[in-house]
């Protein structure tokens, strides 16, 4: 029984995660001055967004280059304690958007920590979209800028989505969902900050 819980309210946290990506999709149009999803918009217009809002990546990374299961590095793994092969995750509610990859803790199946990164997207129109989300707060990765944009606040929340630059055009996500006996005393936010931080280094360098 517990078993089955816990993989049905990961479910709900997937849908969560997927859902607020759906609904960037959509504002974000409004902030580049484009018709369609973010996804679809330019690189160009990404790029000046970022360029007008005085945001610059100093050592950009190319986080599309790989395959969504290959965003959490080993050794980032080893140090979460989650299982070796991830569990990737089709967008069913905006299939043009990335796969998302999920990796469950090795003791307890609560804790999950989910990665996937968005190509023509910058972190600015995260910032321009704020009001979509319950909780928002503006953070720092290891230099590279980064939110979290949530459904509530994490002090008393299972799960957190925090949305990080790689570069001026693509954005990654770090999704973590925490067992329900530890909310209210963890914060899931410092597991989605930990797993970039620490996969960060094995990402190829933007060309």
């Amino acid at each position: 029984m517990d078993t089955f819980i816990a993989r049905a309210r990961r479910g709900v946290v997937v849908v969560g995660g997927l859902l607020l990506t759906t609904v960037l999709a959509a504002c974000s149009a409004d902030s580049t001055g484009q018709n369609g999803s973010s996804a679809e918009t330019t690189t160009g217009s990404v790029t000046s967004s970022a360029s007008q809002s005085g945001i610059e990546i100093d050592n950009p990374k190319d986080a599309i280059a790989l395959d969504p299961c290959e965003l959490l590095s080993n050794d980032a793994r080893t140090t979460l304690d989650m299982e070796a092969d991830g569990e990737s995750i089709p967008n069913d509610l905006k299939p043009s958007l990335p796969d998302i990859c999920r990796w469950e803790n090795v003791e307890n199946s609560f804790t999950t920590v989910s990665l996937t990164a968005f190509s023509d997207r910058s972190i600015q129109q995260y910032y321009d979209n704020k009001s979509t989300y319950g909780y928002f707060e503006k953070l720092d990765v290891s230099g590279y800028p980064a939110v979290v944009a949530n459904t509530e606040d994490p002090d008393n929340s299972a799960d957190c989505a925090m949305y990080m630059a790689a570069s001026a055009n693509q954005v990654v996500m770090s999704s973590t969902d925490i067992s329900p006996d530890d909310v209210g005393k963890v914060n899931p936010c410092d597991l989605s900050r930990k797993a970039l931080k620490l996969s960060l280094p094995s990402w190829p360098a933007a060309k």
